[in-house]
């Protein structure tokens, strides 16, 4: 089956030494997301006690649900934490990519009483598992649990809702060719678990209340709405309105005390403000890719409805209207690396990456980085695609710490802590930078 090709073999200790004034932690992490990890029957065993996976977006595993044959899927964790070990690791927080065990040196035993993480059968640190919060416990009359409206991540500080788990940019012609958010809603469906592909007001409302004013943690600080593309109306709202009707919502309930993050496509100022007066402070509008060629190739339905330039354009507007720390665009990092249309040298990859650090930043915005899973339903996921090295997501977690620093900018707000053992962002080591 195509997708990720084998690993090369290599000494972990070697990238230790070669990028000393990195933090182990990141590049233990960013190894474990390029690679993805394994487990035991007897660590998902004890993992399904704990909050499991809830495909709230896209798959973000490597192998595919139909090769799930111990049903990782229901059993497996949303994330984990590592720390301790032979290198004395900090805390940090991973997403759970799972991955057949022949084609990742990581792997999560039960071991000795507890849960440890192991590279080529080696002991490297001991995982924490994110308990169940008290919300998970509760279901709609129709039997669909409130952890399948929002899930509970980055170990509880985001409580993140997909409003719609499906997305206008359709087909080959417009489909983000990394993305597999339309085929992981399809395969979810068919394995019979609750799978809401579009949420009501009402049952957004419903549990966002019950997070922040019955059960509330101290944990939580901040819900992340986001969907998938709509160019055309849906349910007669536009794509501006449709949102911000659920915003609007969720702030007469809740209040103004915490934040809302907004994943939308790029918008122009007015639609901007549109959504800061119903009451989002972080609007997030996903680049994706920073050259402009591969922007066309990989995302042609955000070519096709906006076009690059254009789309950069917006997202640097939209500081005047959020503030700096406000606008946070994504990028899949290690895409631009990708059979058949990407580079063929990762330093040429790490310097496009470190342009758009240069660039976006100059302007106040803070982008962040999401390390590309290759998930095998998606459109690259088709091919053959050679591990992404690891010394590209280090070089582009140093260029965004540093640039970060250059421009003197405010963290990404309510997003995560950052820094080493604080951190608790699950898809990319730049927030885990810092000392």
């Amino acid at each position: 089956m195509p997708g990720k090709l084998p690993y090369t073999k290599y000494d972990l200790d070697s990238y230790f030494e070669k990028y000393k004034d990195v933090n182990k932690e990141v590049i233990v992490k960013e190894d474990i997301l390029r690679l993805g990890v394994s487990f035991t029957d007897r660590a998902l065993e004890e993992s399904s006690n704990y909050a499991t996976k809830s495909y709230y977006l896209f798959s973000y595993d490597q192998m595919d649900i139909d090769e799930m044959k111990k049903k990782e899927f229901i059993n497996a964790p949303e994330c984990f934490k590592f720390k301790g070990g032979p290198y004395g690791l900090r805390v940090s927080n991973n997403k759970t990519c799972l991955e057949k065990p022949e084609r990742t040196p990581y792997k999560v035993d039960f071991h000795d009483g507890q849960l440890r993480l192991f590279w080529e059968n080696n002991y490297l640190a001991d995982v924490e598992l994110r308990p169940k919060p008290p919300y998970y416990a509760y279901k709609f009359p129709d039997g669909t649990p409130y952890s399948d409206v929002a899930a509970s991540v980055f170990w509880g500080y985001l409580s993140f809702c997909c409003i719609l788990r499906s997305c206008q940019y359709w087909g080959h012609k417009e489909e983000c060719l990394f993305c597999d958010i339309n085929t992981n809603a399809r395969k979810q469906s068919k394995t019979g678990r609750p799978f809401m592909v579009h949420k009501s007001i009402e049952e957004v409302v419903t549990v966002m209340d019950t997070i922040f004013n019955k059960e509330r943690e101290p944990v939580n600080h901040t819900i992340f709405l986001t969907g998938g593309a709509i160019v055309k109306d849906l349910k007669q709202k536009s794509n501006v309105e449709f949102y911000a009707q659920y915003v609007r919502a969720i702030r007469e309930k809740i209040g103004g005390r915490w934040t809302i993050h907004l994943q939308t496509t790029a918008l122009e100022k007015d639609d901007c403000k549109i959504l800061k007066d119903a009451g989002v402070d972080c609007h997030h509008a996903n680049i994706e890719v920073w050259d402009k060629e591969l922007f066309k190739k990989y995302c042609p339905g955000k070519e096709a409805k906006v076009g690059r330039d254009e789309w950069v354009k917006r997202v640097c507007d939209s500081v005047d209207v959020f503030g700096e720390g406000r606008v946070v665009p994504t990028f899949v990092s290690g895409c631009e690396l990708a059979r058949p249309y990407g580079f063929t040298r990762w330093e040429d990859a790490a310097a496009s990456m470190k342009e758009a650090w240069e660039y976006l930043m100059s302007h106040g915005v803070t982008p962040r980085s999401s390390s590309w899973i290759i998930e095998p339903n998606s459109f690259l996921g088709k091919y053959d695609q050679p591990v992404i090295p690891l010394e590209y997501y280090i070089e582009v977690d140093i260029a965004w710490y540093e640039t970060w620093k250059k421009y003197n900018l405010p963290p990404i707000y309510n997003f995560s802590p950052m820094g080493p053992g604080r951190s608790l962002s699950i898809n990319s080591g730049h927030l885990d930078m810092g000392s």
